[in-house]
């Protein structure tokens, strides 16, 4: 998780905090501290939760958090600040919570018993996407399928935009553990929610393509599909 405070002494107090809900809960949460707003917006890693000060120099939290979402609209924001008169704006950038300084180990620990049963609602249901701008989240309801060449990845989205990187199938299956894949063959999973039609031997998905099923496949996806779309419904 990652505070961004730009008091020291109120970074510690929160750092102190998380470790004691931590040692209260049998969990270890890597904590990271910055600033400002700039470097919040200019940090490229992943974070499972924010928690941010408003009352920053330069860029405040709330105008920070306003241009988070334009890349990341599920990462949870808990708003740790002394302008608690900001509270009902929180639900414009679909804060979490609030927690209002100096921060009690009370109101600490609702609002990330609430947060983490929110990252545990997200597991699977986003990915992480290097592009030539920075790090953009994609969320698993935007994405129709995937597929491989070579060491290329690539994500077919809704509205036809795709998004090229590096990496694999396997270390996709593996960030989308929780969510409803199927793979139709060894160089392409589809998103079963964006299935439309099963017919012989491929897939019509919700973008109008149709995805080949492998002849190997063919029983294995036929059926995944069809529970997942019978149980859904």
């Amino acid at each position: 998780m990652l505070i961004v405070d730009d008091e020291p002494r109120e970074a510690e107090r929160l750092s102190e905090l998380i470790r004691r809900y931590g040692t209260a809960r049998h969990e270890e949460f890597q904590v990271t501290w910055i600033k400002s707003a700039m470097d919040l917006l200019s940090d490229k890693s992943h974070y499972d939760l924010f928690l941010l000060d408003i009352d920053l120099p330069g860029i405040d939290g709330m105008e920070a958090a306003r241009l988070l979402r334009t890349y990341d609209e599920q990462t949870p924001i808990i708003f740790v600040t002394n302008l608690a008169r900001f509270a009902v704006k929180g639900y414009e950038v679909d804060a979490l919570g609030f927690i209002v300084k100096p921060a009690t180990y009370g109101s600490l620990s609702m609002n990330l018993d609430r947060a983490l049963r929110a990252i545990g609602n997200n597991l699977g249901r986003s990915v992480m996407v290097s592009t030539e701008d920075g790090t953009r989240v994609v969320k698993f309801s935007s994405i129709v399928y995937a597929e491989v060449n070579g060491h290329r990845l690539r994500y077919h989205l809704d509205g036809g935009e795709m998004l090229e990187t590096r990496g694999s199938l396997g270390q996709l299956r593996e960030e989308l553990a929780n969510a409803p894949i199927v793979s139709v063959s060894k160089s392409c999973i589809a998103n079963m929610d964006k299935v439309v039609l099963i017919r012989n031997d491929s897939l019509q998905m919700s973008s109008g393509e149709q995805l080949h099923i492998s002849r190997t496949r063919k029983r294995e996806v036929t059926e995944a599909v069809t529970d997942y779309l019978g149980g859904r419904r």
